[in-house]
C-alpha cells in the first residue's frame, strides 16, 4: 500500500508539471494563473498612441461588435505577418476594433505601425503600455499574442498568433 501511494503521488506530480511544462519542441502552455482567466472583461489599461493621445479602456468606442488586443514586438517576423495579413483583409474587419499594444520603445512602435498601415485607421489604436498591464493581465509566452472578445467580454486567446480568415469566420458569424 505505502509503494502504490508513492507511486500515484509521483504520477500526479509528472501529470501536474505535463500540464505545464511543455516539452523541448511543444508550444508554450498558457498561464492558467492569467487574471483573464477568471476576469471575463476588458483589462483596464492605459495606452500612449503613436499619435502621441493617451487612451484607456474607459475610451474605447462602443460601436464596434468585437475588440481584439494584440501584444507585439515590433521586431518580431510573426507579428509582422499578422500585421501584413490583418492589413491585407481589412475590409472584413468593419466591426473590428483594433488594439496593439507593445512594451518596445515608441520609434519602434511607429515604424512598425507605418510599415503596417495601422496608424490612423479608424478601428485600429497602436501604442505602447507604459505599466505593462494589458501583458500583466495576459501573460503571454509569446507575441503576437492575440485575444477576442465580443462586447467586452471574453471569447477566445491565440498564444501564437492566429489567422485572419479564422477571425473572419468568428467575427461575421460563417
Amino acid at each position: 500500500m505505502k509503494y502504490l501511494l508513492i507511486g500515484l503521488a509521483l504520477l500526479s506530480s509528472f501529470a501536474s508539471k505535463a500540464q505545464t511544462t511543455p516539452s523541448n519542441n511543444a508550444a508554450p502552455v498558457m498561464d492558467l494563473n492569467a487574471p483573464y482567466i477568471k476576469d471575463k472583461h476588458l483589462p483596464q489599461f492605459s495606452l500612449m498612441t503613436v499619435e502621441g493621445k493617451e487612451i484607456t479602456n474607459k475610451d474605447l468606442p462602443k460601436n464596434y461588435k468585437y475588440t481584439i488586443i494584440i501584444i507585439f514586438s515590433p521586431d518580431c517576423s510573426h507579428c509582422e505577418h499578422e500585421a501584413a495579413e490583418i492589413n491585407k483583409n481589412a475590409d472584413k474587419f468593419k466591426n473590428v476594433l483594433f488594439i496593439w499594444d507593445s512594451y518596445r520603445d515608441m520609434d519602434l512602435i511607429k515604424k512598425f505601425a507605418a510599415k503596417y498601415n495601422l496608424a490612423g485607421q479608424p478601428n485600429v489604436i497602436i501604442g505602447r503600455d507604459a505599466a505593462f498591464t494589458i501583458p500583466t493581465f495576459f501573460r503571454p509566452r509569446m507575441t503576437p499574442f492575440v485575444a477576442l472578445y465580443e462586447k467586452g467580454n471574453f471569447v477566445k486567446v491565440w498564444e501564437q498568433g492566429v489567422e485572419p480568415f479564422e477571425l473572419i469566420k468568428i467575427t461575421q458569424g460563417n
